[in-house]
């Protein structure tokens, strides 16, 4: 793709949850945050890069087993708020 500005963030969709989500950008090398941690994150993403990003679930009560309900999205806006991307995965309490 072409170089462009992207906001990732993450949240729980339409499902109300007793969890707080952040993320950062992350060194794709070592893991460790590049950016500051906080509910979403900006960023320039050049043609062709991969960058990675940590997402931080922090649970607040039960959280029960609904894979189909219960998830976290990450999503990827440009400077219009137009979506190019996203991804989700469950989550649950233990």
């Amino acid at each position: 793709g072409a170089t462009g500005n992207i906001t990732a963030s993450a949240d729980t969709g339409s499902a109300t949850l007793p969890v707080n989500v952040s993320l950062c950008q992350t060194n794709p090398a070592t893991g460790l945050c590049i950016s500051a941690i906080g509910p979403s994150v900006a960023t320039t993403i050049n043609a062709n890069a991969t960058p990675t990003f940590g997402v931080f679930v922090q649970g607040n009560g039960t959280v029960p087993f609904d894979p189909a309900a219960n998830r976290i999205f990450v999503r990827f806006k440009d400077g219009g708020a137009v979506t190019r991307g996203s991804t989700s995965v469950a989550v649950r309490t233990q």
